[in-house]
């Protein structure tokens, strides 16, 4: 049962990554800069529209 739910895990992630790669409005961040980067490109997103 428990290798069924990691199995049925990774396929919902691929599918996910697959939707968001088709998505040109989606933006990527990287998870290891620092938090403060991150903040700001998100604000700069948000209301540079």
């Amino acid at each position: 049962m428990i290798d069924k739910i990691k199995m049925e895990t990774r396929r919902y992630a691929k599918r996910q990554i697959t939707w968001f790669k088709k998505n040109k409005e989606a933006y990527w961040l990287n998870g290891e800069d620092e938090i403060e980067r991150n903040i700001n490109i998100i604000l700069q997103l948000t209301y540079s529209t």
